[in-house]
């Protein structure tokens, strides 16, 4: 790809969205060398091996910002999770009953990754004017910005599914906002960008990045490791493109790229891959989900119970005894807004038995990379393949009795697709909101249940109001008339 998208935007991005990004001062995993933060301009004209290093360290702040409210608002929904904080109305309420407004919760998870993309696309630029990089360091910086700017593209698409996104952004900043393409063509622009960066990692094997890799990709922090990471990014690309229309080409895609990855059939790798890290030092960005037992924000809906497996000695899924626990307020938590109770916590992100503050968030990891392959495997005709991987996560995740050949072969196509979605979920639970993208991939977010009166689950997330007047759609704007 010859023309990265280096200078404009959609009409919600400004284009102070690099400074902004790298306005974070020292603080935990993201600390920044270079006290004297580069502007935009600074970085384009002058760019320096210190500037692009701070630069860097701002993309991967970027790319953490929006995390914990993807979990959480993605999460409640698919009734993963619920906010019961009540200090936002529309928040709290929109997933439940909607409509999702365009201004409010609804048109979250936008503005902030495109203003990673900006930022990124600023630092692409001017990456090859900086004279006191090697040709091989050089590759290494253009391979971490093309696989990070995939990896916002992909927040983006996963919320807006079949309404589509713009991506041809390479224009200047008085040109009118680019267009919106297909849900398919974003995944095609991602996979692009994640060849192109897979090309120049391998060009700078054998070198180091030349700016500090923040502890979460410990053990990705090299090109030649960061390429395991960019080879799963592309493996889940493929995956989730082929239910949005590729089908059968793209799981065979996936399953090509996956030898590729970290995938490791190893009961103590299930846990392996990078992470976004978070710190309490000052000015830095804590991981709001951690939050203690009498807590009154976030809350497991308990359909995550309802819907447990139990194991052979009558145990709930392990995995949701590990990452939930009885909520100790009493008496129970609970708003009129909305009729659910706050009676289990989410524990995942606590440290000891107590909340974590600086608990990471995993991005990908070798257990949902072992359960993409079994989706492609059902994807591509090879349920004997499907059963062997299901099974090895059911076993040693859940707890869970091995299903039997016979049983799995007795199932319809339907109720294999079922098991594997249901171990996803448990699987990657309050991690990505995995349950609503994947009820919603497949059609089937009506097996989600509403879970209040008059309720409803959301189809997307819509598209931000200024993103529609910026074009002079309607208010409830379709971009793609869909």
């Amino acid at each position: 790809m010859t023309t990265i998208l280096h200078r404009a935007r959609p009409a919600l991005v400004v284009a102070l969205a690099l400074s902004a990004a790298l306005s974070l001062g020292a603080c935990g995993g993201f600390d920044i060398t270079n006290t004297n933060q580069p502007t935009q301009t600074g970085l384009e004209n002058n760019a320096t091996r210190s500037k692009l290093s701070a630069a860097a360290t701002g993309i991967f702040a970027g790319a953490r910002s929006d995390i914990t409210g993807f979990i959480w608002q993605v999460g409640s929904m698919g009734r993963e999770g619920i906010n019961l904080s009540g200090n936002n109305q529309p928040d709290y309420q929109e997933p439940y009953f909607g409509p999702l407004s365009s201004t409010q919760f609804g048109g979250s998870e936008w503005a902030g990754r495109y203003a990673n993309i900006r930022s990124i696309n600023v630092y692409l630029d001017a990456a090859p004017k900086a004279t006191d990089l090697t040709p091989e360091e050089l590759a290494a910086s253009l391979g971490f910005g093309k696989t990070m700017e995939a990896l916002a593209f992909m927040y983006v698409i996963e919320t807006r599914a079949n309404l589509g996104a713009p991506v041809d952004v390479d224009r200047p900043v008085t040109a009118p906002p680019p267009p919106f393409v297909s849900e398919d063509s974003v995944y095609g622009f991602i996979i692009g960008l994640l060849d192109d960066a897979q090309t120049s990692l391998q060009t700078a094997s054998g070198t180091s990045f030349p700016f500090p890799v923040p502890p979460g990709f410990s053990g990705f922090d090299q090109p030649s490791t960061f390429l395991l990471f960019n080879r799963a990014l592309r493996a889940k690309a493929e995956v989730l493109r082929a239910t949005a229309g590729c089908g059968q080409t793209c799981f065979a895609a996936a399953l090509a790229t996956l030898p590729s990855t970290f995938i490791d059939m190893t009961a103590s790798a299930l846990g392996t891959g990078p992470r976004f890290d978070f710190s309490t030092a000052s000015g830095d960005q804590s991981n709001e989900l951690a939050e203690p037992l009498d807590g009154t924000t976030f809350f497991a809906d308990t359909f995550v119970i309802v819907h447990a497996q139990r194991q052979s000695g009558g145990a709930l899924d392990a995995r949701l005894l590990a990452k939930t626990a009885r909520a100790t307020r009493v008496p129970t938590w609970s708003i009129p807004a909305v009729p659910l109770p706050g009676a289990l916590k989410y524990v995942n992100y606590f440290t000891g038995g107590q909340p974590d503050p600086n608990a990471p968030v995993p991005i990908i990891r070798d257990e949902e990379l072992i359960l993409l392959r079994a989706e492609a495997e059902l994807g591509t005709a090879d349920p004997g393949g499907a059963l062997t991987d299901i099974n090895f996560i059911r076993t040693q995740s859940g707890k869970l009795p091995a299903i039997s050949a016979g049983t799995w072969n007795g199932m319809s196509d339907g109720d294999r697709l079922a098991e594997l979605l249901y171990e996803r979920w448990y699987s990657l639970m309050w991690e990505q909101g995995t349950r609503w993208i994947d009820a919603r991939r497949y059609n089937l977010l009506s097996t989600i249940e509403p879970g209040v009166p008059n309720g409803q689950v959301p189809q997307r997330m819509p598209v931000p109001q200024d993103e529609c007047s910026a074009r002079n759609l309607p208010t409830t704007c379709s971009p793609l008339g869909t």
